[in-house]
């Protein structure tokens, strides 16, 4: 068996938005971010150019709509209360005249109706009406009532994401092993990843990836200066002796992602090499060590820049320290001074500083770190030292 998020929490997401409606004095509520659809109602979908959305009544009422090819999907994986369904995109009448209709249906006023974006965000080509221009009036900006219920993470997805973790470590134990001098990147990481996930499909009867990541499990690296870039790209030059590697592994369990990132080195490494890490290693601890309910975001962020002024490599930092993850691998609220979020029990972060240097490469470990009620939890339980990051292959 495996984690997996039940109808009845479903059900108490969308009252604890409608709670949120209520107090906000709204009519109705429309969601067209995918992931925020899926978090509300359990429909993982692609998107694509045909508008999906989620239409929510001040009385709790809910109306999914979706196009014909997503027709039999919706009914049988969602706990909504209607799902009506369009033929096509554009059609002879625009999707969108079908989320006005169900809004009307609502008795919703213009005025008294929000949403997370004015219209369906474009994917594919999509082009269409605004809510705005179909309802006469903007829409009044309710992106926060669902987001401030994903920051905190309920016991069903610390699990899903606990083990999604469990996996990644496997997986990145199995993908370290196969690391060869000779080969390409592709050639050293494909093989244990597909490992992986036959065994989560052999070990996890039923268990299938949902959302948008429909790989399940994915495990690889970037090799040698390409690192340096923190993006950077597999370049398939082959593993040579002295490379730098940044890894990568990760699991979908029931749409909930984590992040496990590691450096290694191929071959015994240089002194420059092993001070790199080493400010490396210090800047994640630190991050690590501050983080704690009550705490503000932004303050793990400064707390790992004063040390890498310390350490002399504040001018190699390229990216904030970290973000939260869930259904998405970048989530809000996000470790930078910037953030106004105050760390709370349930919080999901990945932990990320990194140092790259042009000449040298890109060193980066990533964690998944839960908030507990009296500090913190690194839930991807994998090696951190130099010593057993060290690829003798």
């Amino acid at each position: 068996m495996f984690p997996q998020i039940s109808a009845a929490e479903y059900q108490a997401r969308r009252e604890s938005v409608t709670a949120g409606m209520q107090a906000a004095g709204l009519d109705a509520l429309c969601i067209f971010y995918p992931a925020r659809v899926a978090y509300l109602t359990g429909f993982h979908h692609i998107p694509t150019e045909r508008p999906i959305g989620l239409v929510i009544g001040s009385s709790g009422q809910s109306s999914m709509v979706v196009p014909a090819v997503e027709k039999e999907h919706a009914e049988s994986a969602t706990t909504v209360d209607q799902v009506r369904v369009y033929f096509e995109y554009p059609g002879a009448e625009h999707p969108m005249e079908t989320v006005a209709e169900v809004l009307a249906e609502m008795s919703a006023r213009p005025h008294r109706t929000g949403a997370d974006h004015d219209g369906y965000v474009p994917y594919w080509g999509y082009r269409g009406p605004r809510l705005s221009e179909l309802t006469g009036a903007d829409p009044i900006d309710s992106e926060l009532i669902v987001e401030s219920l994903r920051r905190v993470k309920s016991k069903a997805e610390l699990e899903c994401i606990q083990l999604s973790c469990d996996w990644a470590v496997r997986g990145h134990r199995r993908m370290q092993a196969a690391i060869q001098v000779g080969k390409t990147e592709m050639e050293c990481y494909t093989p244990p990843a597909t490992e992986t996930l036959f065994e989560m499909v052999r070990e996890m009867p039923g268990w299938r990836p949902r959302g948008n990541d429909d790989s399940g499990f994915i495990a690889m690296f970037v090799a040698g200066r390409s690192t340096a870039m923190p993006h950077g790209f597999v370049k398939g030059h082959g593993i040579q002796a002295g490379d730098v590697l940044v890894s990568g592994a990760g699991a979908n369990i029931d749409g909930y992602r984590s992040e496990l990132e590691r450096t290694m080195i191929v071959g015994p490494p240089t002194p420059e090499q092993e001070r790199a890490f080493a400010a490396m290693l210090a800047l994640q601890t630190r991050a690590i060590e501050v983080m704690a309910p009550g705490v503000p975001a932004g303050e793990v962020e400064l707390a790992t820049v004063r040390l890498a002024e310390e350490l002399r490599v504040a001018d190699n930092l390229r990216h904030h320290v970290g973000h939260s993850i869930g259904l998405e691998g970048h989530e809000a609220p996000f470790l930078d001074r910037g953030d106004e979020a105050v760390l709370e029990p349930g919080m999901v972060f990945t932990v990320e500083p990194g140092v790259y240097i042009k000449e040298l490469g890109g060193f980066r470990h990533s964690d998944t770190v839960v908030i507990t009620e009296d500090g913190r939890r690194v839930m991807t339980d994998y090696p951190r030292e130099l010593k057993d990051l060290i690829v003798t292959g």
